[in-house]
């Protein structure tokens, strides 16, 4: 952000003016009110422009992509996205967040979508839990004609037991979900 007011316009207010004792003209008064008023029109301006394109501690920022450099994190957290129950194929968005819980409850296939561009690192996990109710299978698809690689333990059918504990998989991409990287850790018990 670039700030409009600037020294000039403020030196341009003569702070000297009136003179006491003399017949002071009117003009320097017009010239007065006119800086004053260029200077507080360029410093709402500022303010405006501070008041929508600067982190607030207060509450929720999005940073449009722009990077966050020479940070030092402590005590961070991600937030935890709980799809609710899944019984029908659909889409699994990254813009919901690095962590989701998603509880099958059918036969389904979730296509992994809304990666970042190309160039950007994206990495998704999934906790993956059963509704109760049956064992199913899941089929993973990548959106937007993308393709996945897999690791040598991913399952080939991937199914999730009526009183399975959580399946964690991981998914990462770096170019926009064209290929998707994909892992999986297992039951956790």
């Amino acid at each position: 952000m670039a700030i409009t007011i600037s020294t000039s316009t403020i030196n341009d207010i003569d702070a000297t003016y009136p003179v006491a004792g003399v017949d002071n003209d009117s003009q320097g008064f017009r010239d007065n009110f006119t800086s004053i008023k260029n200077s507080l029109s360029a410093a709402a301006a500022d303010l405006a422009s501070l008041d929508t394109s600067t982190a607030k501690k207060d509450e929720d920022n999005d940073f449009n992509g722009n990077k966050i450099q020479e940070a030092d994190f402590i005590a961070t957290t991600e937030t935890l996205y709980e799809t609710g129950n899944i019984t029908t194929s659909q889409n699994i968005s990254f813009s919901n967040g690095h962590y989701q819980k998603v509880e099958v409850g059918g036969n389904i296939t979730l296509t992994l979508a809304d990666w970042p561009a190309e160039g950007k690192l994206a990495k998704l996990r999934l906790e993956i839990v059963t509704d109760g109710t049956g064992s199913y299978d899941i089929t993973w698809a990548a959106g937007g004609g993308g393709s996945f690689k897999s690791h040598a333990d991913f399952p080939g059918t991937f199914t999730i037991a009526s009183d399975s504990d959580p399946i964690i998989v991981d998914f990462w991409t770096s170019d926009a979900g064209l290929t998707v990287m994909r892992q999986s850790y297992g039951t956790f018990s």
